[in-house]
């Protein structure tokens, strides 16, 4: 069965259709967002990674890459059909942002994968608090 993937990018979202309606399964989709806080008493990015699993089913997520390596995620939590998960990363403080690609898998959905690629920009640098005097 042939697929074509249609993807928003800026926000990660991949969405799966099969090319020929008439064998057309629930669709199997993703939409991943991304925010980050500047954590002052440490002078990092707190990045948080909402990852939703818009299909019926649960899926296996595999990190393909994260960055910065210094502070990469080595793996993800699997949300379940409906859900939304939370990844939280990180990062130095004057690190221009953060990449997170993975890809879901749906082990009731024969080559039912689907890769989603979402990045996080810092607005400025993290600074660390000074202490009062």
């Amino acid at each position: 069965m042939k697929y074509r993937i249609m993807a928003a990018a800026a926000l990660g979202v991949v969405t799966a259709l099969p090319a020929t309606p008439a064998l057309a399964a629930a669709p199997r989709t993703f939409a991943t967002s991304v925010t980050g806080a500047c954590d002052t008493t440490a002078g990092e990015w707190v990045v948080d990674w909402a990852i939703t699993n818009q299909s019926d089913t649960p899926a296996l997520l595999i990190v393909v890459e994260s960055t910065p390596p210094a502070s990469r995620l080595s793996s993800l939590p699997a949300p379940q059909g409906g859900a939304t998960t939370h990844a939280i990363q990180r990062i130095a403080g004057d690190s221009p942002g953060a990449r997170l690609t993975y890809i879901a898998v749906w082990t009731d959905y024969p080559g039912g994968s689907y890769q989603s690629i979402t990045d996080f920009t810092a607005p400025a640098p993290c600074e660390r608090a000074q202490p009062s005097a």
